[in-house]
């Protein structure tokens, strides 16, 4: 037998830059002069299975609690939110309503059809209803083992996808998780298979050719998703921007290895969960109450880089104020404190711990 892979140890800057353009491509994709960024979703699962292959290599401990910490306060108060704009501000929202029933459903990720949609209230919270959901399958191959949670997780997803593409499902349920896009966690976790097995050439540094053909190729790549979506009907959308997606990480993430980033950048790629779930908000003010973007001409493209300017800046926001609180908060509580109560019942008696 192979030895297990190891997780490197080296900073990835680069995958925070890929968190931000993954989030300022969706902001993108909602002002409605553009309509073209909804890719950066593809980017975020992509990165999602990595992350989720890299973070179990060597404790599953608290696995599911992690993720509920990391996922649900900051997505159940961008919910509520909406739940109360629906209520107080109803004109501001297009075909959302204060619904008790959709709260609940969306609080607890329950898929439900809203309109010619199936999302939540918070409409970008579909695609944590399919994390949500990679999560459980990913900790069930966890429990069934850990050294080959990466394969299991990936025969099940794909059974899952293989199924959508031979049944044409009638229940919401199967159609939802069965969709295709599920593929692209699995092109996450081949992205970890890739990168355990480059740690001796990333610590030994990339000769600056290879660094800068891996990195013309990332961007190249990059620059092609926003061009490729009539691709997709034939192709896929794994199959066109997920493997897009994959060619990006991979090249950059090994183009950049080692490679500190613009403090900025970095920033962003942090917050990009809180700039992800609220930037609606801010684009809401801009859209409904100003009215910037209905026609296209000079005053909508100058606001342009002033909206996302400001969903970047009360993105950070949130994440400094909100977010990373809330989060150290529940970890503290939720997991630290857990630790510390079974590392206190194995200790021996007299350890002085």
């Amino acid at each position: 037998m192979s030895a297990p892979l190891q997780a490197p140890a080296d900073k990835l800057d680069s995958v925070q830059l890929l968190r931000a353009i993954a989030a300022l491509a969706v902001v993108f994709f909602h002002i409605p002069l553009f309509r073209n960024g909804d890719w950066g979703v593809d980017i975020f699962f992509v990165i999602s299975g990595f992350i989720m292959a890299l973070v179990t290599t060597h404790s599953t401990s608290h696995f599911f609690t992690k993720r509920v910490v990391r996922v649900v306060p900051l997505y159940w108060l961008g919910t509520l939110g909406v739940f109360g704009v629906a209520l107080l501000l109803p004109s501001l929202l297009d075909n959302t309503t204060a619904d008790v029933p959709g709260l609940l459903k969306s609080l607890f990720f329950i898929p439900y059809q809203k309109g010619q949609y199936v999302q939540p209230l918070l409409y970008l919270g579909w695609t944590l209803n399919l994390e949500m959901f990679f999560y459980a399958v990913f900790a069930i191959s966890m429990a069934i083992s850990h050294r080959h949670r990466l394969l299991i997780c990936s025969s099940l997803l794909l059974a899952l996808v293989l199924l959508g593409n031979l049944v044409a499902f009638e229940g919401l349920f199967a159609r939802f998780y069965t969709q295709e896009i599920l593929a692209e966690f699995v092109l996450g976790m081949a992205c970890y298979g890739v990168f355990a097995r480059t740690a001796g050439w990333r610590r030994a540094g990339p000769g600056t050719g290879a660094r800068a053909a891996l990195i013309v190729l990332g961007v190249a790549a990059l620059a092609c998703m926003p061009f490729t979506s009539g691709l997709i009907e034939a192709v896929g959308r794994s199959g066109v921007w997920g493997i897009l997606a994959t060619v990006v990480f991979l090249a950059l993430v090994h183009g950049l290895s080692g490679v500190r980033l613009p403090g900025l950048l970095v920033l962003i790629g942090d917050a990009s969960y809180s700039l992800y779930l609220f930037h609606p908000y801010v684009l809401k003010v801009f859209n409904k109450v100003f009215h910037v973007f209905d026609t296209p001409g000079m005053l909508a493209y100058v606001m342009t880089p002033v909206s996302i300017a400001l969903c970047c800046v009360v993105a950070v926001g949130i994440y400094r104020w909100v977010e990373l609180p809330t989060t150290q908060w529940l970890r503290a509580r939720l997991i630290d404190r857990r630790k510390s109560a079974i590392g206190s019942q194995v200790m021996p008696a007299g350890s002085g711990e």
